[in-house]
């Protein structure tokens, strides 16, 4: 019985499904190219975007099919068969002059697809950019915070010194100490920031059945520049290569398209089918024979007024839509391309300052650990400091969004210049 029991539970064990568990200490570092791949490869709403490009590939198909062909039978029973023939055949319906006029629109929409595909993919990586450099940006303040805290570690224990030598010293003990400790909560802010960025740059790669945890391979914006004085082109430029890249625009024109073909469809449908028919006709007494049959579908009562007129407000739609796409590309782009000018202006005035901000936090360190100096008028430069810091950061954060959001704008995957993000 022993030996049944213990058969059956390895069975169990080795029969039942292991599921993996996050280590949040394993985490994945992979570039931003890396993450633009994993989320082009496995990002499930992507694809389930993609099966629509086989369906609009199978609407060609079912477009320019042809009219099954129909078998007809008239049986006679009855005296009047002796001088009537009953018949057996086939009738083929024959459309005329609105296969094609389906098959072009089915082209048109699938042309339409394709490029919603295309800005599907070219929006998830501006998405995954982003996502990308949020998780590094809160990891920059992580480490600002946690510099912080080394430095009043630092101040801590020269107060601590001085106390030991003074007793009046005390008060600036205390102060210094209070600073650490919050600090201490302020890291765990930090920390939890760092956690909920990187969750949502997962949510965004939204890979199917895939436990890992990415995380990005920079540390900090501090550990590699992510800015530069680019050269833009004339604003002209910028829009004119907008109108021939960005893939809502190349949607617009093929959806314009196919409402125009519309309109011929509609019209197509007054221009009557025809009906072939033939087959063995037989009579009462046995004579055989063949008959041929020709039927026209005329379009009297039923001329497709209505059909016509909501094709053609369809196609109205349709240029509107896409003159309104082509006003608000323009108007967006100019916006955003003195946003980005501006915001990399003032990027680069933080990071002038913050070099010399660090020489005096420095200096001014030094005169208080020679006792030349309150820690109150160190506290005011240290703060001051840290303020540079978080406002430099907040910079470069406006900075890479009016960056994402030019380039998403322009259809632009980047600049021609040499920039990582």
């Amino acid at each position: 019985m022993k030996r049944i029991l213990t058969v059956l539970t390895t069975f169990f064990v080795l029969a039942s499904p292991t599921f993996a568990i996050v280590d949040e200490n394993k985490k994945i570092q992979i570039s931003l190219e890396e993450a633009m791949n994993l989320a082009l490869e496995g990002n499930i709403e992507l694809q389930k975007q993609r099966k629509n490009l086989g369906i609009s590939k199978n609407d060609i198909s079912v477009a320019n099919a042809l009219k099954n062909p129909q078998i007809q039978s008239n049986f006679l029973l009855g005296p009047i068969a002796k001088g009537n023939s009953s018949q057996l055949g086939v009738m083929l319906p024959i459309e005329v002059a609105k296969r094609k006029d389906r098959k072009d629109s089915a082209k048109y929409a699938l042309l339409y697809t394709e490029n919603k595909i295309k800005d599907s993919e070219f929006k998830l990586k501006q998405e995954v950019r982003s996502a990308y450099f949020n998780l590094i940006l809160a990891k920059s303040h992580l480490k600002v915070m946690q510099d912080r805290k080394e430095l009043l570690e630092e101040l801590l224990a020269i107060s601590k010194e001085h106390f030991k030598n003074s007793p009046d010293c005390e008060v600036e003990f205390l102060h210094a100490d209070m600073k650490l400790s919050k600090q201490l909560i302020g890291i765990n802010k930090s920390m939890a920031d760092v956690k909920t960025a990187q969750y949502a740059f997962n949510k965004v790669l939204n890979l199917q059945n895939n436990m890992n945890l990415y995380d990005t391979k920079e540390e900090s914006v501090f550990s590699k520049e992510f800015f530069t004085n680019l050269e833009l082109p004339a604003q002209e430029e910028l829009v004119s290569y907008a109108y021939s890249h960005r893939y809502d625009i190349k949607m617009a024109q093929a959806k314009e398209q196919k409402a125009k073909k519309e309109i011929e469809a509609a019209y197509h449908k007054r221009i009557p089918d025809l009906q072939v028919a033939g087959g063995y006709a037989f009579a009462h007494d046995g004579t055989g024979g063949a008959f041929v049959g020709v039927g026209v579908d005329m379009p009297i009562l039923n001329t497709y007024a209505p059909e016509i007129r909501s094709a053609k407000l369809e196609y109205e739609k349709a240029q509107l839509e896409y003159n309104s796409i082509m006003n608000i590309t323009k108007n967006i782009i100019l916006t955003n391309y003195d946003k980005f000018v501006m915001a990399q202006e003032n990027v680069n005035h933080y990071k002038n300052m913050i070099d010399k901000s660090k020489r005096l936090l420095s200096l001014s360190k030094q005169k208080y650990k020679k006792k030349d100096s309150a820690l109150a008028d160190l506290i005011i430069v240290e703060h001051s400091h840290q303020e540079l810091l978080n406002e430099y950061l907040e910079a470069i954060g406006i900075y890479y969004n009016a960056y994402i959001a030019l380039l998403t704008e322009l259809g632009m995957e980047n600049f021609s210049v040499d920039i990582d993000l």
